[in-house]
């Protein structure tokens, strides 16, 4: 695909969500003589939009679409529709990111491991410097655990592939299971329906399900119910698949241990949430996927969804 104009506007509050010279090098490199457009404000954006014919942006409106006559395609980092609405139309190619499992599975492994080695209990008795061996008596292994991945996608499976590297046991959930029958990172892929089977199985449980009209409240007061006792539960999807009351419940009652959650259905997570109170929870500001890496990886995978595009 030839490309000879592109406008980008990569303008975030978190620095490594934003554009930086080596991005720009990386394109220049890769299609020498491109023009390219950076601009740091929608306005900007907006003003040069009815001339672009592609554009890399973290958000872009379905009734822009109608301002920019000979777009061709859309791109953007996220993984998402929330920010980078699809063509109504289907006049312009969207794309979208998918490298994101590969830092988001190094948070997920934090959770994991923080919670399989006491680590809240060294944290803990340090400030009074507690020498207490004992409390190490309860620490496990992801070599003798399951782990349910519900939202077996692109995300969910890179999780499953370092998850897999440590010995762990995943079974991966999915709405449609073709074609994964033999999944190289899951020892089973199965549908939603088997929750009930599942999940008391499972030593972890982890949503990475997306955000959608489909998603909301899909796991119920009676999902956490069913799951093992002393179990762990992690989001890293979206806030909206179940009732922050259901897990404050399990989480205080049983039969939950602990939980690790990175993305909520209000953010930020307000002051009088009582997940705030609870000391067996991890909670990280919807930061998963943050890392310096964040557009290094995009612009290679642009890079080369570019030059194989038709």
């Amino acid at each position: 695909m030839e490309i000879k104009d592109l406008l980008i506007n990569l303008h975030n509050e978190v620095d490594a969500f934003c554009l930086k010279e080596r991005h720009l090098e990386m394109i220049r490199e890769a299609f020498p003589g491109i023009r390219i457009v950076a601009v740091s404000s929608r306005e900007d954006f907006l003003a040069r939009l009815p001339d672009a014919e592609w554009v890399i942006t973290w958000i872009f409106k379905s009734d822009w679409y109608r301002m920019a006559p000979g777009l061709k395609a859309v791109f953007t980092p996220a993984a998402g529709h929330d920010w980078a609405h699809p063509d109504p139309t289907g006049r312009v190619r969207n794309f979208y990111g998918r490298f994101h499992g590969r830092i988001m599975r190094e948070s997920l492994l934090a959770m994991i491991l923080f919670f399989n080695r006491r680590l809240g209990r060294m944290l803990e008795n340090r400030p009074n410097k507690i020498w207490d061996r004992h409390d190490y008596d309860g620490a496990v292994s992801l070599f003798s655990q399951h782990v349910l991945i519900v939202g077996y996608g692109s995300v969910g499976r890179q999780m499953a592939e370092i998850l897999r590297g440590f010995g762990a046991t995943v079974t991966g959930v999915k709405r449609d299971i073709r074609g994964f029958e033999h999944d190289p990172f899951a020892a089973r892929v199965v549908t939603f329906d088997s929750l009930p089977e599942e999940l008391p199985l499972a030593d972890h449980v982890v949503l990475v399900l997306p955000g959608e009209a489909d998603t909301e409240g899909i796991f119920t007061a009676s999902h956490f119910a069913m799951m093992k006792k002393g179990s762990h539960f992690y989001n890293l999807g979206r806030g909206n698949c179940y009732r922050e009351e259901d897990l404050v419940n399990a989480l205080r009652n049983g039969p939950l241990a602990g939980a690790g959650l990175d993305v909520f259905a209000t953010e930020p997570l307000p002051s009088s949430s009582q997940l705030w109170e609870l000391s067996n929870v991890i909670i990280t500001p919807h930061a998963s996927a943050i890392g310096r890496e964040y557009l290094d990886l995009y612009f290679r995978d642009w890079i080369e969804d570019v030059r194989g595009m038709p």
